[in-house]
């Protein structure tokens, strides 16, 4: 479940090391920008707003914010 924050999206963004995303939606072809933070479980993230083609046409992008998580995600890039 994402946890939409009422937080300027710049220092989100900044605090969680968060690469801030732009581009066109392959449906409509609008510019769309990843500029809603949100939270997820151990995950800090941000999303871009819903423009009208639906929830596969929204972008994404998280971060592990806890140790767990962090902890897993080096383990996994050590394998590959």
């Amino acid at each position: 479940m994402l946890i939409p924050l009422e937080k300027d999206y710049l220092t989100w963004a900044t605090t969680y090391n968060i690469r801030i995303k732009t581009g066109k939606c392959p449906k409509c072809q609008k510019q769309i920008i990843t500029n809603i933070p949100f939270a997820m479980g151990g995950y800090r993230g941000l999303k871009s707003e819903d423009h009208g083609c639906g929830e596969k046409y929204t972008r994404k992008i998280a971060v592990p914010y806890s140790k767990e998580e962090k902890s897993y995600w080096s383990s996994v890039a050590l394998r590959i």
